[in-house]
């Protein structure tokens, strides 16, 4: 009677624990990035995925898919099966701006993915052609109330984070400045050492060494807390904004339906990976942030900047067709 009890206890365990959970990963893992090589986003992925390979010694491949806002990539991964061995890296602007900007978007957030963990927040630093007459977010908005039309301000494209979270600052301050659409940060650095554009939030790995050559002017950091870079730029929380946080993040996906238990191994995979003091001081030198969060949180901020940009959008009459 004993043996069998055992053998029926035996019986239920390896009759309901997931086929696919059972021997994840027995193969290599892809992880897709919907961004070309060599952004942000395609750096922490790699970082990351790394680590992973190491934690479970499989490979984690990352392949860029980059291409119509980063829908190409999201589909690939909502067509894959859920059996862990397709995963996401996506960035927060072509996650939930998305969401917000586009007439007729090609996926939903939080119903054809499933969050695992945010892995890093980047900063954005509010940059100016120094030959303007301003030194700060105080004289730059007082400028441009004295000066309605007259300032542009340049972007890494229609419905990128410096554009949307920029018209919600422009809402916020009550400033009239013109939007000049580039492609990517790189350019639009550029216009603004030449004096083309005025002002921009730029990504800050490609602001601070203009920053400290002198070749642009930082005016304040859209975060609560001070970069630990540029000590003595002000945040705009400091200089009259307290709600004005403009950080993109990552995030690690999975397709909808994904195995319980392998979203459950790898957020305490990324736990401990993102803890780690290596991998921090690793993403710190490239200007990150490493954060993890749990799914459920992962998936209340996104529900969080999806409804802000969805505000700021149709305030602004931002529509992407």
């Amino acid at each position: 009677m004993k043996m069998r009890s055992v053998l029926t206890f035996l019986a239920i365990v390896f009759t309901t624990v997931s086929p696919a959970w059972a021997a994840w990963p027995d193969h290599p893992v892809r992880v897709v990035v919907p961004y070309a090589p060599g952004g942000p986003v395609d750096l922490v992925a790699r970082l990351v995925s790394e680590r992973l390979a190491a934690k479970y010694g499989q490979s984690f491949v990352v392949e860029n898919k980059p291409g119509a806002n980063g829908a190409i990539g999201v589909q690939a991964v909502m067509s894959s099966p859920p059996d862990g061995y397709t995963l996401l890296v996506h960035g927060s602007a072509g996650y939930t701006i998305y969401q917000a900007v586009m007439a007729h978007p090609a996926f939903d957030t939080l119903r054809d993915l499933v969050p695992i963990s945010t892995i890093a927040y980047f900063d954005l630093i509010l940059c100016a052609n120094p030959d303007l007459p301003f030194n700060d977010v105080k004289g730059f908005v007082a400028y441009a109330k004295t000066h309605p039309g007259k300032l542009s301000y340049g972007t890494a494209g229609i419905g990128a984070m410096n554009h949307v979270g920029t018209e919600w600052f422009k809402t916020m301050a009550g400033i009239d400045i013109v939007h000049v659409p580039y492609r990517g940060d790189a350019p639009v650095a550029a216009d603004l050492i030449s004096g083309a554009i005025g002002v921009s939030f730029l990504s800050s790995n490609v602001a601070i060494p203009f920053i400290k050559s002198g070749k642009l002017r930082a005016l304040g950091v859209p975060r609560k807390t001070r970069m630990e870079a540029l000590p003595d730029v002000p945040t705009m929380a400091e200089q009259g904004y307290p709600d004005f946080d403009l950080r993109p993040w990552a995030a690690f996906f999975g397709p909808a339906k994904l195995d319980p238990a392998i979203q459950a191994s790898l957020s305490g995979a990324l736990k401990e990976i993102l803890t780690s003091p290596g991998v921090m001081s690793r993403l710190a030198t490239l200007g990150m942030q490493a954060t993890w969060t749990t799914p459920q949180d992962t998936a209340h901020t996104i529900e969080g900047n999806t409804a802000l940009w969805k505000g700021v959008a149709a305030k602004s009459h931002i529509v992407v067709e």
